[in-house]
């Protein structure tokens, strides 16, 4: 099975910027058994620009994506929690409803991995699919930054569905036995 890191397009470099995120948002909560501490539904302010261009995905400050692909998360992952973010462009009347998965942070990087030495940012993954098994959608642990990995069959859904802004690196994907 293939496996791909899934982030905003960089063409899309009209994403919105969003304010105070940081104040209100601790990272660390992003994950089952600490999303208790974020509110289900957040309002954010992003930078005003007129040309704002909002993507079905958005990668910084979280990974967020929009109804569109919710859905589509869902029919994968049934059991899947997401909170509500709202940006708001007051000066240009512009509005976006985002939705933050709650996943499972999966330790699937395999040996053959290149990170920066502080683990904060991948250089280049290669996963040990067996432990993704479970997983259609989920976060990698171990790395500090956030980073989102997906099946093919669940980036295939997104695509078919006309998403916009999924910006996608395929990752080597090995299966690691036990010996013994």
């Amino acid at each position: 099975m293939k496996y791909f890191l899934l982030k905003t397009d960089p063409q899309f470099d009209t994403s919105p910027i969003i304010n105070g995120w940081f104040q209100k948002m601790d990272s660390r909560n992003i994950c089952m058994g600490k999303s208790y501490h974020i509110e289900n539904r957040q309002l954010f302010f992003i930078e005003s620009n007129p040309i704002t261009v909002f993507p079905d995905v958005l990668s910084f400050p979280a990974f967020m994506v929009t109804e569109r692909l919710r859905d589509v998360i869902r029919m994968y992952e049934p059991r899947m929690l997401f909170k509500e973010i709202i940006l708001l462009a007051q000066k240009y009347s512009k509005v976006c409803t985002y939705h933050l998965p709650i996943m499972e942070y999966v330790d699937c990087l395999a040996a053959g991995s290149i990170l920066t030495k502080d683990r904060s940012t991948i250089i280049e993954a290669e996963i040990d699919a067996s432990k993704m098994c479970e997983h259609s959608i989920a976060y990698i642990a171990s790395v500090g930054n956030l980073y989102t990995i997906a099946r093919l069959d669940i980036v295939e859904s997104f695509l078919r569905r006309g998403a916009t802004g999924v910006g996608l690196t395929e990752v080597k994907g090995i299966h690691e036995t036990i010996k013994g």
